[in-house]
């Protein structure tokens, strides 16, 4: 921090991160596959993580989070979120659907945010489609494959507004 006649100056771009003569630099980074990041919230071992990972995509588990204004949160860019066993500082009842709508709430279209289930039904009650709805997209957990998250990914990085 710089004080220049008594004001005081903070500099809170990155290093590299805008450059005067790059105008794409100045409306913040562009997503691709090496500069998306993406956090799964999962109070279980899922290794779909891991395969992304291999794939080159800069991905990071937690096992749960206590509020919205977690670091993790702030910066990942698209965040999957599992239904069941996570999320319960927010709703006991709705769990990891009640976080989606948190983040939602908080973040806006910055985030692009999954609930995925292992759950083979969705809940059909009126506050639950309404937290369904706040997803940016649903996916089975069972049944999908890493191919099925990467074409998750890819439609997130079209849709994210930063």
């Amino acid at each position: 921090m710089d004080i220049v006649n008594g004001v005081k100056i903070e500099n809170n771009f990155e290093a590299g991160s805008f450059n005067l003569l790059n105008p794409s630099s100045w409306f913040g980074r562009r997503l691709t596959k090496d500069t998306v990041n993406i956090l799964f919230i999962d109070d279980q071992y899922f290794p779909i993580v891991d395969n992304l990972a291999k794939a080159g995509y800069r991905v990071k588990r937690l096992k749960d989070v206590k509020d919205v204004d977690s670091p993790d949160l702030q910066i990942h860019d698209i965040i999957f979120v599992d239904y069941d066993g996570v999320g319960r500082n927010f709703s006991e009842t709705h769990q990891g659907a009640q976080l989606v709508k948190e983040i939602k709430d908080k973040y806006g279209a910055a985030k692009f945010v999954v609930l995925y289930t292992e759950q083979s039904s969705i809940p059909t009650e009126t506050t639950m489609s309404d937290l369904f709805k706040a997803a940016d997209g649903h996916m089975r957990k069972s049944t999908s494959e890493a191919s099925d998250f990467i074409k998750k990914i890819e439609e997130a990085l079209t849709k994210i507004k930063q």
